[in-house]
């Protein structure tokens, strides 16, 4: 699926940096899971072998504690982080990954030397499965599990061959043919998603998405007491801006509000939407009309520091926006709470643009 933008493909590398940090917990566990059962087979089977140091099996041991430590120190970490969306812990999810693989890699070869090749097939499927629903939305962290491991199999069958045959060979073949298609379309799924519930051109959330989350907004405010800030904006001009220097023109400046946008929701945690056109909504939690103020002053002196050219503004010769404020409070709805907002906003238009209201 192509990309629509520059903003899209930031939005993108965020989504995907969230979803690896929330699905690599439950990779981890299963591969704790996995690795205990590797550790403990030889223990519960009916025919027991010691195991020495100098033997392959003290090698797959060996990896698979380094799997099961390496498993549970990253979910304690994970769990105990005092920021968990800090960006480190999207860059510990993907090393983690590569250093699963490569443990994983290791037990398979001393599967395959060992001739103990009834599990291999069943137990690599499961691993890369589960690896595929984990990771799917990013093939590079998928490939970083998934390649080691394929590698680590078919060169080793290929020097051991008296457990290689045909039919070996295509099941292999079946099962990445498998694994492709399934991440394909679950890529598919994801990028529907995130294109769902976010505005193609500049990769803020679209109106649907804004107006879900400030529904959340009203009933955890219902229940703590507290209001919260709406604030609608518009381009002044824009349209003689489109005229002046051209619709490409025009995406990147859209695009730039929305950079300046999420810029003033940063100190107070906001969610930043468009509503459509050059229309655009910012939602303050937990803010009062000081807050609002003080937002809305910010939004005005980053779009000045942006300096963008507005030739056929009759407001300023810079790119300069209206907007128009409004307060949350118990018992106001949704819908009452963006007609205050786009009645300000109408009020700060009739007055001369250029201001809030």
């Amino acid at each position: 699926m192509k990309k629509p933008c520059a903003a899209f493909d930031v939005r993108l590398a965020e989504m995907r940096t969230i979803a690896i940090k929330t699905s690599v917990t439950w990779f981890l566990w299963v591969n704790m899971m996995f690795s205990s059962f590797i550790l403990g087979r030889n223990y519960f089977s009916a025919s027991q072998s010691e195991v020495l140091f100098h033997h392959p099996a003290a090698l797959l041991e060996t990896m698979m504690v380094i799997d099961l430590t390496l498993s549970a120190a990253v979910l304690f970490i994970m769990r105990m982080a005092p920021l968990q969306n800090a960006q480190w812990l999207g860059g510990l999810a993907k090393w983690t990954v590569i250093g699963l693989s490569l443990c994983w890699a290791g037990c398979f070869f001393v599967l395959i030397i060992s001739n103990d090749v009834r599990i291999i097939f069943p137990s690599a499927a499961l691993l890369l499965f589960t690896a595929l629903i984990s990771l799917y939305f990013d093939p590079k962290v998928l490939l970083s599990f998934i390649l080691p491991i394929w590698l680590t199999i078919l060169i080793t069958s290929l020097f051991y061959r008296d457990g290689l045959t045909v039919m070996n060979g295509l099941q292999w073949i079946f099962l990445a043919g498998l694994i492709e298609s399934g991440r394909r379309i679950l890529n598919r799924w994801f990028m529907l998603a995130l294109l769902a519930n976010h505005d193609p051109l500049t990769g803020i959330a679209n109106r649907r998405s804004f107006e879900a989350q400030m529904d959340q907004a009203i009933l955890r405010h219902q229940q703590d007491g507290n209001s919260f800030g709406l604030i609608m904006l518009d381009v002044d001009h824009f349209k003689l801006y489109n005229d002046y220097y051209g619709h490409q023109k025009g995406d990147l400046c859209l695009t730039a509000i929305a950079r300046a946008l999420e810029s003033a929701a940063l100190t107070s945690s906001g969610i930043v939407g468009r509503f459509g056109g050059e229309e655009f909504v910012l939602l303050l939690p937990d803010a009062d009309a000081n807050a609002l103020e003080t937002a809305a002053q910010n939004i005005a002196a980053i779009l000045q520091a942006q300096n963008i050219p507005h030739a056929a503004s009759l407001v300023s010769d810079r790119v300069t926006v209206s907007q128009g404020l409004a307060l949350w409070q118990p018992g106001v709805t949704a819908r009452e709470l963006i007609a205050g907002a786009d009645k300000a906003l109408y009020q700060a238009k009739q007055e001369g643009r250029n201001r809030y209201k």
